[in-house]
C-alpha cells in the first residue's frame, strides 16, 4: 500500500514572485502519494493563486503562527513534514521549532545575504536574525549548485539537496497573442523588444540596463524595452527614464501573472541581476518555452545553463558589456530562431515540471525515513 505523505509550504502570502510560483510548481504535482497544502502568513497574490488552482490553502497572521495556530493545524491536519519558503517562514521555525512535532525542511531561492539590500536597515538588523533562523534547520533543499556550495561555505550543518527550478514544457498558456499584444502597447510589428521579468529591487540591477539601453537606443530607432514587474524602486526607475527622455522606447507594463504572453511578444528576453540563486530563474525558463534568446548575468549556476549556442552571458557590473550583447542580439537577429530553439532544447530535460516534482518526492521521503532513497 502507498503511504500518502502530507506536505505543507509555508510561504508569505503575497509572494508573487519566483518563490511563488516554485510552491505552486511542488502543489500542483500529479505524483500521487505526495500532497501539499500552503500555509500562507497572511492574505495576498499568492494565497488568491491557490484558491483560484484549487490549492488547498489557509492564512494566519504572523502573530497566530508564532502564538500556535500554525502548530495546531499541522497536528488537526496530519501534516508530515513542513517546507518553508523565505525570511519570515524561516524566522516564524526558529521561534516554533521546540513546538513542532515533525521534521522540516527549508527551501533556499536566493542568497540569503542580499534578502534586504533594498532597506538599509533592514539589511542590519534582519540579515543576522535570518542568518541565525537558517542555521537552525536540519535539512535544506536548494534551488541551485551554488546555493548549496554557499551554505557549505558558511557552515551550516545538515542535509543539503539540490532541486533546480521546473516548468511544463508540454502545458503553457499563451493568452494575448504576440499581435495583440504589441498593438496593446503601441509597438509596431518590426519593432526590437528586450523584454525584463523582474521584481524592481536593487539585486535586480534595473538601472545599468536602463543605462545600456540608453546607449543603444541611440544607435538602433527600432529598439524598445519593456519592464514587466513592480516593486520598491519602480518610481526611481521611471524617473532614470524620464531624465534620460527616452520615455517613448521604454515601457512599464506593471505585474502581470502571465508574463509568458509578453517573452512571447519580444524578441529577446535579458536578466541582468547582480546575484540569481535559482538555477535557473523561472523567466529563463519560460524564455526557453517560447523559444526565446537570453541575455543573462554571469552569475551562480548560470554558466551551466546558458551558453553561445542559446544566449549570452554579461557582466552585470559593467553597462558596457551589457550593451554590448544587447548589440550583438541586435546585429544577428537571423540567428535568434536557432537559439531560441537551442534554449528550448537544452533546458527540455534538465529542467522539466517531472523532474522536478520526483526530485522533491524524493527528497521528502528521505527526510522522512532519515536515509538515502533509491528510485
Amino acid at each position: 500500500m502507498v503511504v500518502k505523505i502530507n506536505i505543507l509550504q509555508v510561504i508569505s502570502g503575497n509572494d508573487n514572485g519566483g518563490g511563488g510560483n516554485h510552491v505552486v510548481n511542488i502543489c500542483s504535482s500529479n505524483i500521487f502519494d505526495m500532497k501539499c497544502k500552503i500555509a500562507c502568513i497572511g492574505e495576498g497574490d499568492l494565497y488568491k493563486k491557490a484558491k483560484e488552482l484549487s490549492i488547498p490553502a489557509v492564512s494566519f497572521t504572523f502573530k497566530e503562527m508564532i502564538k500556535g495556530s500554525l502548530v495546531k493545524y499541522i497536528k488537526e491536519n496530519g501534516i508530515d513534514i513542513v517546507n518553508f519558503h523565505g525570511p519570515k517562514a524561516n524566522f516564524i521555525y526558529l521561534l516554533i521549532k521546540k513546538s513542532l512535532p515533525i521534521p522540516a525542511v527549508t527551501t533556499i531561492h536566493s542568497d540569503y545575504r542580499y534578502d534586504f539590500l533594498n532597506d538599509k536597515k533592514k539589511k542590519y538588523l534582519y540579515t543576522p536574525l535570518s542568518t541565525i533562523a537558517l542555521k537552525k534547520f536540519n535539512n535544506y533543499i536548494c534551488v541551485s549548485n551554488y546555493l548549496k556550495e554557499l551554505l557549505e561555505h558558511k557552515n551550516f550543518k545538515g542535509k543539503k539537496y539540490v532541486i533546480p527550478n521546473g516548468i511544463n514544457f508540454k502545458k503553457y498558456n499563451v493568452k494575448i497573442d504576440r499581435d495583440e499584444l504589441r498593438k496593446k502597447y503601441n509597438l509596431k510589428n518590426d519593432d526590437f523588444i528586450y523584454i525584463m521579468v523582474a521584481r524592481m529591487h536593487p539585486i535586480k540591477n534595473h538601472i545599468n540596463l536602463i543605462k545600456a539601453f540608453n546607449i543603444l537606443q541611440n544607435d538602433f530607432s527600432d529598439v524598445k524595452m519593456i519592464f514587466l514587474g513592480n516593486g520598491e524602486l519602480e518610481g526611481e526607475l521611471i524617473k532614470l527614464v524620464n531624465d534620460l527622455n527616452i520615455k517613448d522606447k521604454v515601457i512599464f507594463a506593471g505585474f502581470n501573472e502571465n508574463s509568458i504572453d509578453f517573452i512571447n511578444a519580444s524578441d529577446v528576453s535579458i536578466l541582468t541581476s547582480f546575484n540569481e540563486g535559482g538555477a535557473p530563474p523561472l523567466v529563463i525558463l519560460e524564455s526557453a518555452l517560447v523559444k526565446k534568446v537570453a541575455i543573462c548575468s554571469e552569475v551562480g549556476d548560470m554558466p551551466l545553463i546558458i551558453n553561445s549556442s542559446n544566449g549570452f552571458l554579461i557582466n552585470p557590473y559593467s553597462e558596457q558589456d551589457i550593451y554590448d550583447k544587447m548589440k550583438n542580439v541586435y546585429l544577428n537577429k537571423e540567428q535568434l530562431g536557432i537559439m531560441g530553439e537551442n534554449l528550448y532544447n537544452d533546458t527540455l530535460n534538465k529542467f522539466s515540471i517531472e523532474a522536478f516534482w520526483e526530485n522533491y518526492h524524493k527528497a521528502y521521503k528521505e527526510i522522512l525515513t532519515g536515509s538515502e532513497v533509491n528510485e
